[in-house]
């Protein structure tokens, strides 16, 4: 019913592979049997320095693939793609209707539940196109103005965040063709924030249902579902390089 997508591209830690091994471990504690597809990005050429240190860490993962985590199709770029472009390119080797997008450094809490099974019955019921497992343990009150009111164990959400969220996979096609050029390069939040944003600006609610975004929160008091390992380690998101 569902796959796991999980962008990789060079950091400083590399070639070691813990924080990618936590990411993976935290995905097969929820979703033991799922399909995950490991997109590795080709390197940026601000970054050729890196490429033996990555050459091995793709080495060491793809043993970790075959004989630790079980059901692993990797995806190995030449050039650099960044998410927009690697996502482009798998969309349509995806043969589920539900993915769930994780990045290398937001692992999935283990300690807390996750109703699996609602969320994925809230999007394969067109009530969702997309459920956020959030970051924080309560809601910040500068974000609140971009909440819209609560079903159930979901609240209506016109803030889009690339920590792990499970979402249609016609609905991320739409987006793909939608609000990205065909050589996009770039991170999809960077794209689709604004985009949401600017949605409920000019539509109100209305421009909420265009795109249908949840947050799950159970009611429980602790809404964190995902964290970060800060792969990047304030190193430059190449802001500048992006291309829409």
């Amino acid at each position: 019913m569902i796959t796991v997508v999980t962008p990789v591209s060079p950091i400083k830690s590399h070639p070691d592979t813990t924080i990618l091994e936590e990411t993976i471990t935290s995905v097969r504690a929820l979703l033991p049997s799922a399909e995950i597809f490991l997109t590795f990005d080709g390197i940026r050429d601000e970054q050729t320095s890196r490429k033996a240190d990555y050459d091995e860490f793709i080495h060491r993962t793809l043993w970790l693939a075959d004989h630790v985590w079980g059901n692993v199709v990797p995806f190995l770029f030449d050039e650099h793609e960044h998410q927009s472009g690697m996502m482009r390119h798998i969309i349509d080797k995806i043969d589920t209707s539900l993915l769930l997008y994780v990045e290398q450094d937001t692992p999935i809490v283990t300690d807390e539940p996750i109703d699996m099974p609602a969320i994925e019955q809230m999007i394969l019921d067109g009530e969702s196109n997309l459920v956020r497992l959030y970051h924080e343990g309560v809601m910040p009150a500068e974000h609140m103005h971009l909440m819209h009111g609560r079903s159930n164990q979901f609240i209506e959400t016109s803030q889009w965040s690339q920590r792990p969220h499970v979402a249609s996979t016609a609905y991320y096609r739409r987006i793909l063709n939608s609000h990205f050029t065909a050589g996009s390069k770039c991170f999809i939040e960077d794209r689709m924030y604004g985009i949401l944003e600017e949605a409920e600006r000019i539509d109100g609610y209305q421009g909420w249902v265009q795109h249908r975004i949840h947050i799950y929160d159970p009611g429980n008091g602790n809404m964190k579902r995902s964290y970060h390992t800060d792969g990047r380690a304030g190193e430059s998101k190449f802001d500048d390089t992006q291309v829409y």
